[in-house]
């Protein structure tokens, strides 16, 4: 079978180095940094675990659509807690008739209130990690440190020099990749990608509380512009961190200032929230560590009125160069999900023809 190269070990580049490293193809990973996962990544502050980007799921259950891809790769196996179900709906909060929806819109909008919702106990480097230990039973390599800086003739060249040959795929943001690629790229496309607005990224607030707090997993979205997540209960089934999360611009502002502004708004809906330390992270973290433009959490903004025009294929104007990760479809533990398969089909499909 052919070799594989995969640029990125975010969620989207696992599972395509994972599914295909089973289906006989020889896989190597590489990542820029020091650990796998991309937003998958957790840190450790004065002994509290925080996670990155990834703090619930949904999907997972039996029927649903996650549990269809995570089964066949082993991950039903890791330690998944289901959040419980609330005890009713809050109907009267929906602020918009639904008698111009139809029946299938409506239930894509209630579907994340009817279906499961998960956490991971140890967070998103359980998951990174696990994906990564399959694609290396399975053959596979994956080298950390080795951040490609080219991309020519089916080779990823890094900065220590070393380079790798065979389909390549780019769990990278696409203009990120295209800026790498000395392969020639139809001007189209290059003017289609750069026609794409990114979202904002987020700032991140991880804070060590100084009593803990008792949590059921359930998230709190404070005011409509704040995330409140809890981190793992302990033996004492209380949290002993918290992460709140907002939208933010990419330029510059005082992160100290909306850090507090933020801690105070938890603090409405926690009043017992009583941190012991806190640190943050801006978009220009984000965009450190993910190389997405403007640190975007969400990558490129669709257009629900066209959707055609806003989803990009896996497929690139450069034979054997492919693309996976949000910014082609949707973006979440689902839709990368969903599009790492759809990458993966595109390679088979290609490789058949070498």
């Amino acid at each position: 079978m052919s070799e594989v190269v995969i640029i990125g070990a975010g969620l989207g580049g696992l599972l395509c180095g994972a599914y295909l490293s089973r289906r006989g193809f020889g896989i190597t990973v590489l990542e820029q940094g020091l650990q796998t996962g991309g937003c998958l990544q957790t840190f450790v502050r004065e002994g509290e675990r925080f996670d990155t980007g990834f703090h619930s799921v949904g999907g997972l259950a039996p029927g649903e659509p996650l549990y269809g891809i995570f089964e066949p790769l082993g991950l039903m196996s890791l330690p998944w807690e289901k959040v419980p179900d609330d005890e009713g709906f809050p109907f009267l909060r929906l602020q918009h008739p639904t008698e111009g929806v139809s029946a299938m819109e409506r239930e894509h909008i209630l579907e994340p209130y009817k279906g499961s919702s998960w956490r991971l106990r140890g967070g998103g480097k359980v998951l990174a990690d696990a994906l990564q230990a399959d694609i290396l039973a399975h053959g596979g390599r994956v080298l950390t440190r080795r951040r490609v800086v080219r991309i020519a003739s089916g080779t990823a060249y890094c900065s220590d020099s070393s380079s790798y040959s065979g389909i390549i795929i780019a769990d990278i943001h696409p203009l990120s990749c295209m800026a790498i690629c000395t392969d020639h790229i139809r001007p189209s496309y290059l003017r289609r990608l750069r026609s794409y607005r990114n979202g904002d990224g987020v700032f991140s607030v991880y804070i060590k509380l100084a009593k803990g707090i008792p949590s059921d997993g359930h998230g709190i979205f404070a005011d409509g512009s704040l995330m409140i997540h809890f981190g793992d209960a302990g033996a004492d089934g209380l949290s002993h961190n918290l992460t709140l999360l907002c939208f933010a611009p990419a330029r510059p502002f005082d992160r100290n200032e909306l850090a507090i502004s933020c801690i105070a708004k938890a603090r409405q809906q926690l009043p017992e929230l009583e941190p012991a330390s806190w640190w943050t992270s801006t978009p220009a973290t984000w965009e450190r560590y993910t190389l997405t433009p403007g640190g975007s959490a969400y990558g490129f903004i669709k257009d629900y009125d066209n959707p055609s025009l806003s989803f990009l294929p896996p497929e690139t104007p450069v034979p054997g160069l492919f693309l996976t990760g949000q910014n082609l479809g949707l973006h979440g533990v689902l839709g990368v999900s969903k599009t790492a398969l759809r990458t993966c089909q595109s390679v088979i499909e290609y490789s058949k023809s070498l």
